[in-house]
């Protein structure tokens, strides 16, 4: 929080890009109440008004990605890697409801060792949260999605929404999972 105040003072050159890494190591060992609020954002992109953010995050789990991800972060890219925890669909419909505005790049990746069973991001709903990604990021050019479960049809789906716009959509072979009646169909 306070390195944004610094940087959101008038008297700094404008920021364009901001980097960061969270990870479940530092988080451990430090506080997220430290954290700038969405008020810093908001200061900051208002001194810094072509400032986009690329996060990497590193075994973090979905609770404190929720305290970390405020609505006024003009957040352009966003990589996930994990070995431990797996972002939920909560995270992932809240990333696509709060930087439909900005966000171009969407990464996604478990490094499980069991490659049979992958998370599965809909948790049984209606609505898969990858699917709403795309339709609400119209800026999406990558989205790529390793050691997730992505069902065949919201694959097409994603597809479809982003048509040309979509450059890389990059899935893992064992992460796609198709329908008994679509299997049967093929």
């Amino acid at each position: 929080a306070e390195m944004a105040r610094v940087l959101a003072d008038s008297n700094h050159v404008p920021l364009h890009r901001l980097s960061l890494l969270v990870h479940s190591v530092s988080i451990m060992h430090k506080s997220l109440d430290n954290m700038p609020k969405d008020e810093n954002w908001q200061a900051l992109t208002r001194n810094s008004t072509n400032l986009r953010v690329y996060i990497m995050a590193f075994d973090v789990k979905s609770d404190d990605m929720l305290r970390i991800l405020k609505p006024s972060i003009p957040l352009e890219r966003i990589h996930f890697d994990s070995y431990v925890t797996c972002v939920s669909g909560a995270v992932v419909d809240l990333i696509s409801r709060q930087y439909d505005k900005f966000l171009t790049h969407f990464i996604l990746m478990n490094d499980v060792i069991d490659m049979s069973t992958f998370p599965d991001l809909s948790d049984n709903r209606n609505e898969d949260p990858l699917v709403l990604l795309a339709w609400r990021c119209t800026r999406l050019s990558l989205l790529a999605v390793h050691g997730y479960t992505v069902w065949a049809h919201n694959l097409i789906a994603i597809a479809r929404l982003r048509g040309s716009d979509l450059k890389v959509l990059e899935v893992t072979e064992e992460s796609i999972e198709f329908d008994q009646g679509e299997l049967a169909d093929q």
